[in-house]
Order: C-alpha cells, then structure tokens, then sequence
C-alpha cells in the first residue's frame, strides 16, 4: 500500500489494543509535527482525524493550545453556531462575547481554562456585571452566558481542543422568585371600559383572552387567523416581532425590529377564540381595510400595524399601555401582565392545567404549575373546603 502523504492522516492499533490516529501539522518553518487521536473505536478515531485533515486543508484550523477563549467563541459563533440559532439569540451571544467576556477570560487559552476560573467569572459578573456599572447581572442573564459557554467548549471538547468542559461543575445562581403581577377581575373589567374606542382596544383584548405574548400578537397575520361564524374561529402562532441589536455594526441604526421564528417549537400553536373576540376581530379587519383605503396605504398581511402601516414597535406600544393605564388610575401592570392576567382566569375558570400549558406555548406543565401556583394553591384550599359536605 502506498505510504499516506502529510496532512492525509493514518489510523491503527497502538501496543495497549487502543485506536490510534495521527496527523501531520504543518508548521511556520516548513517542518511538520505529529498530532494524536485515540478512541475505543476505529470509527470514532477516524471521524476526529478526517475533521482535523479537512481543517488543515481547507486552512481553518485552530492549534488548541495557542487558542484564546476569545478567538476560540469567535470562530465558534461563525462557524457553528451562526446557522444553528435564531438572530437574536446569535446577536445576544455576540454580546457576551465582545462586552462580557473578551476583555476578563477572554485571554485565557482553552488549555488554561479550569472551572474556577469560570466560576469566579460568574461571581464577579453576578456582583458588577451591568455595563452601565449599576450592579450585577442578573441569575437568568448568567445562565443564558453560561448555555452559550456550555455549548462553546462542548464543541471544543468534540474537536480534541480540550480534554473536558470546564463549565460542566460551576455553581449557578438561584433563579429569583419574580413577583407575578397581574389584573384583579375588577382592574380586568375597568382596563376593558377604559380601552373602549381606543387604538390599542383589539390587541389588548386578545392579549387578555388567549395569553400571547406581546412579540406573538404583532408577529400575527391575517393568514394565521381562521373566524368561522360556527363558533371553530383560531388563531395560530407561527411567528413574533421582536426588537434586536442590529448584527450591521456599520448601519446607523443600533436596533431593528425583526420577524423570527417563535423561541421554541411550543411556542408554535393554535389558540382557540370565544365567539365574542372573533367577532371583534372580524369588526377590526373591516376597520383596518377602511383605513389603509382612507390614507392610500399599502395592504398588510399583519393583524396589528402602526399608523402608517409598518410593523408595530414594542417599545410604543408599552409607553401606549402605560399612558393609558395612568389615565384612567388603573394600577401598573406591564405589557406582560395582561398574558399573566389570562392564565389567571383561565384557572380560575377550571381550565386544566395541561390546556393551559398548551395555550401558552409553555414546554411542559411543570413550568406552567410553577408559574401559576398562587392561584393554583387557592384553588385547592377552595376545592378541598368542598369536600366539608360528606362530614
């Protein structure tokens, strides 16, 4: 058999019985040097030698041991995580890497790196991470860095650059307990008189009575809404409108609004809805035609459009909301509140548990009970008082 040229990689049996691969590395003096891979099986080690030979020809690969963190999250995010993520995931991990990590561990090589050095990075950043230099990071920001790390040196670890992942052992912050907040029924029925007539009318009702999340509702097409006069209307969820740092560092704008996919496949849905708010909602279509005719605007696919017919900004809407709700003494409850304020009377109603869990898009009831135990816990102190009737 013809001897194997350099770069071609060579896989055999060591004098231990162990699967061996080597790899020549080319090195800046022209010489070479040998690079090993071992595993159980022929089939593994070849996997890991061919990458490395496809690497070295195709010339991006990486020397684990000269490999800073930083450079290491820069090829990573290019390379495999670009594709693989929604945009605003991807811009947010961008974040942590050029703001938060670059200039503290970022120098570490990969080889250096251990799980105190990550866990003191945790610390300080849970002590005095905000970059505004108002205080720390919040529990759930230093988990959403700690999944990108995770995911950043697994692939590391797949790769040979490293021998195990560092962040496997570190010590993560409690979730804090956020204060539910929400409408009484009272607030609930004042909110529906104030917003009688007004421009935010439709989309705080359908907030309030299927439990979307405010990104869902401007992300809703006409196309995703089924009205049928025989009471079978729904409307689906198959996208949101979210405000994202702009990727384009060049661009004027910092921000945009985009269209993405919903975060999980949970999030995507049919919500059933009450004969009264499809009839509203065929009432607001009939409007929305009227007025884009009236001020000669394009036709829209969207639900819910600005003045001018563009898509709705988040942030007007919640300075909208607040105005609204300070003018008529209504107490302050965000946006978010009004999805809160239907799982609410959902249970209350007697809805299950698990259907409620499905409205919402959540990924298992779990999540949904733990949200919701406040009423839940009442609910049971009501049900089991029913039971006073057998004694």
């Amino acid at each position: 058999m013809a001897r194997k040229g350099n770069n071609e990689g060579s896989i055999y049996k060591d004098k231990q019985g162990r699967w061996r691969g080597v790899v020549s590395l080319p090195s800046a003096n022209g010489k070479y040097r040998r690079k090993y891979f071992y595993g159980k099986t022929r089939k593994e080690v070849a996997e890991k030698v061919n990458q490395t030979v496809g690497q070295i020809r195709s010339k991006t690969y990486i020397e684990p041991c000269k490999t800073t963190l930083y450079e290491w999250l820069c090829a990573w995010l290019e390379t495999y995580c670009k594709n693989d993520v929604r945009m605003t995931t991807y811009v947010n991990y961008e974040t942590y890497v050029s703001k938060h990590i670059r200039n503290s561990i970022g120098s570490y090589r990969l080889c250096d790196l251990n799980t105190v050095i990550i866990q003191e990075f945790y610390n300080e950043k849970l002590k005095s991470g905000r970059l505004d230099g108002s205080g720390g990071l919040s529990p759930k920001t230093i988990r959403n860095l700690h999944t990108m790390l995770h995911k950043a040196l697994s692939q590391a670890v797949c790769l040979d650059m490293i021998p195990k992942n560092p962040v496997d052992f570190v010590v993560l912050p409690k979730k804090k307990k956020v204060e539910m907040r929400y409408f009484t029924v009272e607030e609930q029925n004042k909110l529906q008189e104030a917003i009688k007539g007004e421009r935010l009318e439709m989309v705080v009702l359908l907030a309030l009575y299927t439990g979307m999340r405010q990104g869902e509702l401007f992300g809703l097409t006409w196309s995703d809404v089924h009205l049928d006069i025989s009471g079978n209307s729904y409307v689906k969820v198959t996208q949101t409108v979210n405000r994202m740092k702009n990727p384009d560092k060049t661009a004027e704008r910092r921000t945009l609004l985009t269209v993405n996919e919903p975060k999980t496949p949970h999030s995507k849905r049919v919500i059933p809805l009450l004969p009264d708010i499809a009839q509203k909602l065929d009432d607001y279509r009939q409007k929305q035609v009227e007025y884009f005719r009236v001020h000669n605007l394009p036709e829209t696919d969207f639900v819910f459009t600005s003045r001018t017919g563009n898509l709705v900004d988040p942030r007007d809407f919640q300075r909208d909301f607040k105005n609204l709700l300070k003018k008529n003494g209504i107490r302050d409850v965000n946006v978010h509140g009004l999805r809160h304020t239907f799982a609410t009377r959902a249970l209350e109603s007697g809805m299950s548990v698990k259907t409620l869990s499905k409205i919402l898009g959540h990924s298992n009831v779990g999540f949904t009970l733990d949200t919701y135990a406040h009423v839940t816990e009442s609910l049971k102190i009501e049900e089991i008082s029913a039971m006073q009737s057998f004694l």
